[in-house]
């Protein structure tokens, strides 16, 4: 549950998270267009209800007007009718004035006018795409009212005409039918006849949202390519495959200020890299000069002290002993100085990890021998890992004088090397006390220790080995290193007895 959380936490918090930030808008992309859509639909749906009773009162008004012409109709007549008509019409609209006359063998339509004017020929198309619609039988039967109707008819122009209402009248000649209809794009561009979304303005307005929508996610994948490609210099720096700058990798002007600064950065950890490195042979340099003329002093002194002045030789030994103990402390800290200098600009390569562990081992065999334990290996050959050569070397040496120093005399310690998955583990297993589980996760903190006496089986002199300087320092310095070189470290109890720590980093391949 807490790692759901913290996942939520990091990739799914709006204003932490690109992720998060570009999910939101993709929703909100997709959510406003059809809140829109609804109420323009509602909208334009209100406006051609106004159209339709408008164009169904006109071609009422219009039947009205022709009424006393039909209603007294004879071929002499037509050309009052068609004179009425032109009057009657105007830009981008239509009037066909129609008589459904009954003949024997069925019903027949015929124009009698039109404005503007249309031959019978050029009628035709028009009354066979009316006859599909089932408009021209649906007018005799409604040849008391009128009715709205909605339809799209072509012409032979292939323009299209919006045909909006029938009005009909019975007069002693048939049944009479006006019908009026508007061009597309001069009646107030109702979607009348086709499904809204095909609407120029729903056309313009997708296509004007969509330009928006494809330009702020295209910023958002900009940006989130731009700092993947950050992600991958620092790697390829990190693991030494690339001498490449932030700032020549940069592709994103608002960005030149932030790959100017990681610039720096790294540009000021090798410059503290290389000052710790300095400094630390200067100061090894500083303190050793005066060790090494305080052990040329104690020379003479012990050759003039005889042997029955017991107190003045062990005043002797304990200096010899503390300048021996002053000299370890002189090389552990240039060792620690070192490893932080290379934590902080390590150099990295590829490294046979199963050579490294099998070289580290040789050594420490005249501790092994000494303490007489056996070394078990489990070596696979041919695993390899990316990173700094020296931080290993300081892991392999830390955890084998570790297992040396808690394992007894006639013990016994495993050493394997072995890939699993994406990984390289190398585990080393002593046969030691092991350690309080409450402790498993302190041993690799920094001078944390529980060794206080020798372990059982263990004789005192073996612990002060060369080699053997225990100062809390070894399982810190294994972590440290390991993750430097993006691995990680952890322990556990074995339950026949013993601790097993195992270094997982990835793989080279």
């Amino acid at each position: 549950m807490a790692r759901l959380t913290d996942l939520f936490g990091r990739y799914l918090s709006p204003g932490r998270s690109i992720s998060a930030s570009l999910l939101i808008l993709l929703i909100a992309c997709s959510a406003v267009p059809l809140i829109l859509y609804v109420q323009f639909r509602k909208a334009d749906e209100d406006k051609k209800t106004i159209v339709l009773r408008a164009a169904q009162q006109q071609a009422a008004l219009i039947m009205n007007g022709l009424r006393p012409l039909i209603d007294e109709f004879n071929p002499r007549s037509i050309g009052l009718v068609a004179e009425a008509i032109k009057a009657m019409a105007n830009d981008g609209l239509t009037i066909r004035l129609l008589l459904h006359a009954a003949e024997p063998e069925g019903e027949s339509v015929f124009m009698v006018a039109a404005a503007p004017d249309e031959t019978q020929v050029a009628f035709e198309p028009v009354r066979q795409k009316l006859n599909q619609l089932g408009l021209l039988t649906q007018a005799p039967k409604t040849c008391d009212g009128s009715s709205p109707i909605e339809a799209r008819i072509g012409t032979e122009t292939g323009s299209n005409e919006l045909l909006f209402a029938i009005a009909s009248t019975r007069t002693a000649a048939g049944c009479w039918s006006v019908l009026t209809s508007w061009t597309e794009l001069s009646y107030l561009e109702t979607s009348i006849g086709r499904p809204y979304w095909q609407s120029g303005e729903m056309r313009l307005a997708a296509l004007v949202y969509g330009g928006l929508t494809v330009l702020v996610i295209g910023l958002f994948l900009s940006v989130w390519l731009h700092l993947r490609r950050f992600q991958r210099l620092a790697y390829d720096l990190r693991a030494g495959r690339s001498s490449e700058s932030f700032e020549t990798l940069n592709r994103m002007p608002e960005l030149a200020g932030v790959a100017r600064e990681f610039d720096r950065l790294i540009g000021g950890l090798r410059s503290s890299s290389e000052l710790i490195r300095h400094v630390a042979e200067e100061n090894i340099h500083a303190l050793k000069t005066p060790v090494a003329t305080i052990g040329q002093l104690v020379v003479p002194l012990r050759q003039t002290v005889p042997e029955s002045d017991a107190r003045s030789r062990d005043a002797l030994d304990g200096i010899s002993r503390s300048l021996d103990k002053i000299d370890r402390i002189i090389a552990a800290g240039r060792r620690m100085d070192w490893m932080i200098a290379d934590l902080l600009d390590p150099t990295r390569q590829r490294i046979n990890v199963s050579d490294v562990v099998s070289d580290s081992v040789v050594d420490y065999e005249d501790e092994l021998e000494l303490a007489g334990i056996t070394l078990e290996r489990d070596i696979t050959p041919g695993v390899h890992v990316r990173g700094a050569e020296r931080l290993f070397d300081a892991i392999m040496g830390n955890l084998i004088e570790n297992a040396i120093s808690f394992s007894p005399d006639q013990g016994r310690i495993r050493l394997a090397v072995r890939r699993t998955g994406s990984s390289a583990d190398i585990v080393i297993e002593d046969s030691g006390p092991g350690v309080p589980a409450e402790d498993l996760e302190r041993i690799f903190e920094q001078n944390f220790s529980r060794r206080t006496d020798p372990p059982p089986g263990r004789h005192h002199q073996a612990l002060s080995a060369p080699g053997m300087h225990h100062f809390g320092m070894g399982l810190w310095f294994v972590r440290r290193n390991t993750e430097a070189m993006g691995g990680s470290v952890r322990a556990e109890n074995v339950a026949t007895g013993g601790l097993r720590v195992i270094v997982s980093l990835p793989l080279d391949r």
